[in-house]
């Protein structure tokens, strides 16, 4: 299965970085008031929980859909809570619930199979199937959407062998909390340290090597690459230009342990020329880097 590859990151340490959106104070008549009440009243009123639904979806929004809007690609959107905070832009990183299921309402992904209560999500950027990225951008942190993405949008016509069938369509229920701020957004790098290091990890210095696993994407093409596929990391020593620009300034004092969401554009990257068939001259490069060692040389 395409996985997303996180590991449990502290979300209590996300969310306090986190731009929740909030629109500006207006002033509100009696009647809008009275308006707004009702429409919160019935918010409220919806249930939002996945416990009461822990295997199968197929019914869980009934009688809940605030709006729904379908677009050119055949992607239906429904909002069963239809938040009003910051709109989600490609590049963002969005702390978000999920489940994945099936047309037959059949549970097939989702954070709480990775023991998480939220994940990362960067828009944009391959790191999921063409259907998250195409429906991201029509939404707004506080929604809680159900998403029926089309197979060509998902998994299409290889599917996934004894998960989801071929030519099928997905359904994708999402929870958006937050915007997470970056920790770094510097001359073309954007960087978000989602793990800490190891306990007692040494720091990286020009005399060590560190050994990481990367996946790499691009908002044209997903899994440009993978080695967790492989199961052998890169292994790089400080000061060296065996990796890209932008990289060698994350890792320059990385930790055995940590883990990063790094955004490069293409001057910190693989610029004008691009990479064989597999990037775009010019193309802004996703990267989710675990860092798996570090020893002395």
């Amino acid at each position: 299965m395409k996985l997303i590859y996180v590991l449990p990151l502290a979300i209590s340490l996300l969310v306090f970085s986190c731009d929740f959106g909030k629109k500006p104070h207006k002033k509100v008549t009696a009647p809008q008031a009275k308006n707004k009440e009702k429409k919160k009243n019935k918010k409220s009123e919806v249930d939002t929980s996945f416990t009461a639904a822990k295997t199968n979806l197929k019914d869980f929004e009934k009688g809940k859909i605030e709006k729904t809007k379908t677009l050119d690609n055949g992607i239906l959107i429904k909002w069963l809570v239809e938040g009003n905070g910051q709109k989600i832009k490609k590049g963002d990183m969005v702390l978000m619930e999920y489940r994945l299921s099936l047309p037959d309402g059949k549970i097939v992904d989702g954070n709480n199979k990775l023991n998480l209560p939220a994940i990362p999500f960067i828009v944009g950027y391959n790191m999921q199937t063409q259907g998250w990225d195409a429906s991201f951008e029509y939404l707004n942190i506080g929604d809680f959407v159900k998403v029926e993405i089309p197979s060509e949008l998902a998994f299409g016509k290889k599917g996934i062998n004894g998960v989801i069938p071929p030519d099928s369509p997905n359904w994708l229920f999402a929870k958006l909390y937050a915007v997470v701020a970056p920790g770094m957004k510097d001359n073309g790098i954007t960087s978000w340290k989602i793990k800490d290091a190891d306990k007692g990890s040494e720091q990286a210095i020009p005399d060590k090597e560190i050994s990481f696993h990367a996946i790499v994407s691009t908002e044209s093409k997903a899994s440009v690459m993978n080695t967790y596929m492989s199961n052998f990391p890169i292994k790089y020593i400080p000061g060296q230009k065996s990796i890209v620009p932008g990289l060698r300034k994350i890792l320059k004092n990385a930790k055995k342990g940590e883990r990063y969401l790094v955004l490069l554009e293409s001057p910190q990257a693989y610029g004008s020329r691009g990479y064989a068939n597999l990037i775009k001259p010019n193309e802004t490069v996703l990267f989710n880097i675990e860092i798996v060692d570090v020893r002395a040389i």
